[in-house]
């Protein structure tokens, strides 16, 4: 507590200084300004000593105060300092030229003699000790000028494409990619055609995660998942829970025929979405869980490379 009290005590001190010496400053504001007056440095002196003494913000808008007015009253004091140093006039500067050149003659302006313009050359050739140079008074001799032709050069002007060929492109890229997918289905409807085989007239039904899961790489479970929504969405393959309650997946058929048309020409009977969320972390559980070992739709990419 007497720490406190001590700290506040002399911030109170400092405060009430640095209020004092603002006002003596605004008070001496036209003995400070005069150019042989001293008290502009007297002043920034004691604002050093109280300055190493501040701690606290409010000190230091006190001290911040004080240095402005002192600086405004410096700018005030340089401007009314006087050198008394000559200041060039030119035009007693030419008058004396005149007279120096015996140019002020009494009598009227027909008999005044021209200026003696090598009078003042030889004074000034005195003052330097290097050759002068020959300069033409009316400037270079006169030559005719070279006009220089210059080809005409052509621009090359970019002709702006037109609607057709900016959507051109973007057409090609669309097609391409609907082409990828579509070739991408018809692999996945494949590998299950092939893995359900119709067993005495019946079509067996795969486990979805075992069917999906690539054991080599996650990218490629989430295509195969990708593309198998495809075809449940078309009504070709049919998602449901088996006994034990697990995701299994089956080849729709509907009135005794195998539903095998295009994508996105059909849709399921009974239509209905399911969010599935797949992290690499439940990608290795599936793979420990079901024992798998190899992937049941063949990735192309790999038998590419």
């Amino acid at each position: 507590k007497q720490a406190v009290v001590s700290t506040q005590s002399t911030g109170t001190d400092l405060r009430f200084r640095y209020r004092k010496l603002l006002f003596q400053t605004k008070e001496k504001r036209s003995e400070l300004v005069r150019p042989e007056s001293t008290g502009l440095l007297e002043t920034l002196e004691e604002m050093n000593q109280l300055f190493s003494r501040v701690k606290n913000p409010r000190e230091a808008v006190y001290d911040s105060n004080v240095l402005k007015l002192t600086s405004e009253l410096g700018l005030e004091q340089a401007d009314n300092l006087q050198t008394n140093m000559t200041v060039f006039d030119r035009n007693i500067f030419s008058e004396k030229l005149v007279t120096y050149m015996d140019g002020r003659c009494r009598g009227s302006h027909k008999d005044r003699p021209e200026l003696d313009w090598s009078k003042l050359g030889k004074y000034a050739a005195s003052m330097f000790n290097v050759t002068a140079k020959l300069d033409l008074i009316y400037g270079p001799l006169a030559m005719e000028s070279i006009a220089k032709t210059r080809a005409a050069r052509e621009r090359n002007v970019q002709k702006k494409p037109t609607e057709a060929e900016k959507k051109k492109p973007q057409q090609l890229q669309q097609e391409e990619q609907e082409e990828s997918t579509t070739k991408e289905v018809q692999r996945v409807l494949k590998a299950i055609h092939k893995l359900t085989d119709p067993d005495q007239g019946t079509y067996r039904h795969v486990p979805f995660f075992e069917f999906i899961t690539d054991p080599t790489s996650f990218p490629t479970t989430i295509e195969n998942m990708f593309h198998l929504s495809f075809l449940v969405k078309d009504g070709k393959v049919k998602l449901f829970l088996d006994e034990d309650n697990v995701p299994v997946v089956k080849i729709n058929v509907h009135n005794g025929a195998v539903i095998t048309s295009t994508p996105g020409t059909t849709r399921a009977i009974n239509p209905s979405q399911v969010v599935i969320s797949l992290t690499i972390q439940k990608w290795k559980n599936l793979i420990d869980e079901f024992n798998i070992t190899k992937a049941m739709v063949p990735n192309i990419k790999r038998r590419v490379k």
